[in-house]
């Protein structure tokens, strides 16, 4: 899983500059109303303008024969497993899962392939019912009016019980108000710290409530006295790839992409600038390899939470020591809050003449009914489905590390309900989508931003520059 996630990030930020080119071509009659079915051409008296937006989509036939095309780049065996139970519930609906066969050698070759093609069919109004979003331009989609606003069908069906699910996620992921695509799980983003170093140190600080000025305050106290192998308080990293990642942390505070706006030319960015070079120039991050008090965490799943949480007790040559999760810092002006980034994110096509069914399948994958199989990657966005892979978990009371080779090869790490409980708090409390798809931005950010920290041009310069790029990006 990360092995495909790293190739992925690689490769999208070359693909995405080729997504949403243009608008398609669109009826100018403003009097129709009625959409032509997905992979037909529009007829007479027919438009490709989204509709009206609101309502609901009804329910699914139980007679008639429909077909549902559902594509995504990677094929994978949740999809196909959900395909095979919903057709047996409903024999008139047959589920049309169209993926993309490929190996190492061809991934980039493919992926570009992938995305030009549904960018196409996507805008000439042929494209799929159901698309996995993770590898596609959703900010050009939503912008273009190519997908539903599910947040009206959520809201609007009284079969969807919406406080079943991670709520909190749901209401993250919003743009403008509503909800452009469904996601299966999600991941959560944490700093990962040496709890045996903070707490011979004395040092106390709440991480719940913390912005980056007072966790550099933190950092300042904790390494004061600290050995020469934890002079540092955050791993290694570079000035203008933690900028990037700021920004992706906080990105709707300087991108818009549904309206084209770039926000780099603002004190808000100045401000961030300077901070992460104090950051620096304070030695809170360093660029030197070492041993941090405090690493970068993604996690995947419980399980992969115990592995990242427990590894360390298990370091040999007299390294081992307590790990705990603390929250990452919010941005000055945020609430209290933790970091997030979808996984299987699924897209409806507004201009689909099989909505209802469409709908209907994508709230069956979240169902109670298919959380036996949603233990793979991921923390189900179903409550219930997570809470019975967190208990499955206790009742075995142990998590195998997955190495195949290494220290922790065969090493197996005890679970707790007090560790489920520490996890929660991040699940729930997660607010804060990550813009994790890396594109042209992230690139110019890195670019620009090494001119202010080698000391070249100011950082009001350095943000102009930026916006100039970003905003000519956001209107291609």
């Amino acid at each position: 899983m990360k092995r495909t996630l790293f190739i992925l990030f690689t490769l999208i930020c070359i693909i995405m500059a080729t997504a949403c080119s243009n608008d398609g071509n669109r009826s100018g009659n403003e009097n129709v109303t009625t959409t032509p079915n997905v992979g037909e051409t529009p007829k007479d008296g027919q438009t490709t303008e989204p509709p009206a937006k609101g309502g609901t989509v009804g329910a699914p036939s139980t007679t008639e024969k429909k077909t549902v095309v559902f594509s995504t780049f990677f094929p994978d065996e949740f999809f196909k497993e959900a395909k095979k139970r919903y057709e047996t519930k409903h024999p008139n609906i047959t589920i049309e899962l169209k993926s993309v066969s490929t190996d190492d050698a061809q991934l980039e070759e493919n992926l570009e392939k992938f995305v030009k093609t549904t960018n196409t069919a996507m805008l000439s109004g042929k494209g799929p019912d159901l698309m996995e979003m993770d590898q596609l331009p959703s900010g050009d989609y939503i912008k273009k009016h190519l997908l539903t606003d599910m947040s009206d069908l959520m809201d609007n069906d009284p079969t969807f019980k919406k406080d079943n699910y991670f709520t909190n996620v749901l209401d993250g992921l919003k743009v403008n108000g509503g909800n452009y695509g469904m996601p299966m799980g999600f991941f959560v983003f944490a700093l990962l710290g040496n709890e045996t170093f903070i707490e011979k140190s004395g040092v106390k600080f709440d991480d719940k409530h913390w912005n980056w000025s007072q966790f550099a305050s933190v950092a300042k106290e904790l390494v004061k006295n600290a050995d020469k192998d934890h002079q540092f308080a955050l791993g290694r990293s570079l000035p203008e790839y933690m900028i990037t990642q700021r920004v992706n942390d906080q990105f709707s505070t300087f991108v818009d992409q549904v309206n084209g706006k770039a926000n780099f030319d603002s004190v808000a960015f100045t401000d961030l600038l300077k901070e992460v070079k104090s950051l620096f120039d304070d030695k809170i991050i360093s660029q030197e390899m070492g041993f941090p008090i405090f690493n970068e965490a993604q996690i995947n799943s419980p399980a992969d939470y115990i592995r990242e949480l427990k590894q360390s007790e298990f370091f040999p040559n007299n390294l081992a020591y307590k790990s705990k999760l603390y929250f990452k810092p919010n941005a000055n002006g945020q609430q209290t809050g933790s970091f997030f980034r979808t996984y299987k994110t699924i897209g409806l096509n507004d201009r689909s003449a099989v909505k209802a069914e469409a709908w209907d399948f994508l709230k069956f994958m979240l169902s109670d009914e298919m959380q036996d199989k949603s233990k793979g990657a991921g923390f189900p966005l179903n409550k219930a489905s997570y809470k019975k892979t967190a208990q499955d978990l206790l009742k075995i009371g142990k998590v195998e590390s997955v190495q195949p080779i290494g220290p922790m090869k065969g090493k197996v790490f005890d679970i707790t309900q007090k560790d489920i409980d520490d996890l929660d708090k991040f699940l729930t409390g997660a607010i804060y989508p990550v813009q994790f798809k890396p594109s042209k931005i992230d690139e110019i950010l890195r670019e620009e931003s090494q001119a202010y920290y080698s000391g070249q041009k100011s950082p009001e310069a350095v943000a102009k520059l930026i916006q100039n790029r970003v905003t000519s990006i956001l209107n291609e």
